[in-house]
């Protein structure tokens, strides 16, 4: 299948700045210390701090892997592009066909489980209200901002994710006051037997960069590379210090549990509002990557090329066609399963097919470092270590996920492979 040349249009309006709150809020720190935290604190008590600094670590290799390649393609698509270039056209179009299903499941799992947080803090006060309510409002609200525009998106991103680093830091300096500022060496002298399976869960805490891979129409490339490992350092650390914190009051029960006590019907409508504003900053973020991506994919011809078209310089087809997969796809779970089940069911979704992702773009890497072997060794050193990890990972984890899980995941390569097959048994059938 040909590539095709794109147009060099004049979309770069996304700074720096606005790529690193878009990539915070893709990592919805405040839902993913109360859901991922709560399972690493169950499992290792006060080791989360070291835990969550081993997890950093580890995703630091996957982070640096996409800031190199980011600095090597200028086309929009993100990991879809990264193969489509770097291995062959129908590697890139499996690529990008499970990364749309990786920034719906994670992007839905940030949205579900902040609407999940919002429905257990408010159902006793409104109990009329579905679950499937709260799916519809905070989809609602993330597709909106998404349709304004990236400029109101990536302005919306830095005041909450400002207003949410601020609440994180506060929480963590008062755990350390009612702890009587009980500092401590976060290195146990002993490794509990469950660390490593802490960590697993620890690297959904500082993955936020995946959100914004795909924006290389709207900003630099070196911006989205540099932005990517700024957020996941600065991620990692936060969290790390929250977890110290906690770690020092000897705290390892329920996170949400343990802030509702803490401060009670006053706390309700703080815990409310960071819930409901990281279940939304989530949402832009990995609605923004997904437009993003079935955009470059249109223009290569993999879907309807209206996909591609621009309205005021952006991809606004895409935008809604996504808002409304994002928006039905949440709405339908949360009626027919909970919310809670649709948090759970779209987590594991997200962490598979995060590692597919990961492993395809760290075989472009070793792919194109390869040509200049001895200039490139450490890219190469790089990109194996994250593919080693990466596969790890999922090796590791693949016996935890349901069966289902597991069906649907390849299930959807499957579905991918045929729909390829189709498209160009069509194709060819057509230039006959």
């Amino acid at each position: 299948m040909q590539k095709s040349n794109v147009s060099k249009s004049k979309r770069k309006v996304l700074s720096f700045s606005d790529l690193f709150f878009l990539s915070f809020g893709g990592q919805a720190p405040f839902i993913s210390l109360l859901t991922f935290g709560t399972v690493m604190i169950a499992m290792v008590g006060t080791e989360g701090a070291f835990a969550m600094l081993v997890a950093t670590f580890v995703v630091f290799f996957n982070g640096l892997v996409i800031y190199y390649l980011s600095q090597k393609f200028k086309r929009g698509g993100g990991y879809y592009i990264y193969a489509f270039y770097s291995l062959t056209s129908r590697l890139g179009f499996n690529t990008g066909w499970n990364y749309l299903l990786y920034s719906l499941s994670y992007g839905g799992t940030l949205l579900a489980g902040g609407a999940y947080v919002l429905y257990t803090i408010l159902s006793p006060f409104l109990p009329y209200l579905p679950q499937w309510f709260y799916a519809l409002v905070a989809s609602s609200l993330a597709s909106g901002l998404v349709i304004a525009g990236v400029r109101a998106s990536a302005k919306y991103a830095m005041i909450m994710s400002l207003i949410e680093m601020i609440a994180l830091i506060l929480l963590s300096i008062l755990f350390l006051y009612d702890s009587k500022w009980n500092f401590y060496n976060p290195v146990p002298t002993k490794i509990s037997p469950l660390l490593l399976e802490a960590v697993v869960f620890g690297l959904g805490i500082p993955t936020g960069y995946g959100s914004v891979a795909p924006l290389g129409e709207e900003a630099e490339s070196r911006d989205i590379g540099k932005a990517a490992i700024a957020v996941l350092l600065f991620g990692g650390l936060l969290a790390t210090f929250f977890f110290y914190s906690l770690g020092a009051l000897g705290f390892t029960g329920n996170l949400v549990e343990y802030l509702l006590s803490r401060f009670g019907l006053i706390g309700l409508p703080f815990l409310s509002f960071i819930a409901f504003n990281d279940a939304t900053l989530g949402g832009v973020s990995y609605i923004l990557a997904n437009s993003r991506t079935l955009e470059a994919m249109a223009k290569d011809a993999f879907f309807p090329t209206f996909l591609a078209k621009l309205r005021g310089g952006k991809p606004i087809f895409a935008e809604t066609f996504s808002s409304v997969i994002f928006i039905s796809v949440l709405v339908a779970l949360a009626y027919f399963i909970g919310l809670y089940g649709e948090f759970v069911i779209l987590g594991a979704l997200a962490g598979l097919n995060n590692l597919f992702v990961h492993l395809s773009a760290n075989t472009s890497l070793i792919r194109i470092s390869s040509k200049r072997s001895k200039r490139n060794i450490d890219k190469i050193i790089v990109s194996i270590l994250a593919t080693l990890i990466s596969l790890f990972v999922f090796f590791y984890s693949l016996p935890t996920f349901e069966k289902y899980i597991v069906y649907v995941f390849f299930g959807w390569i499957i579905l991918g492979f045929l729909y390829a097959e189709g498209l160009e048994i069509f194709k060819a059938s057509s230039n006959e």
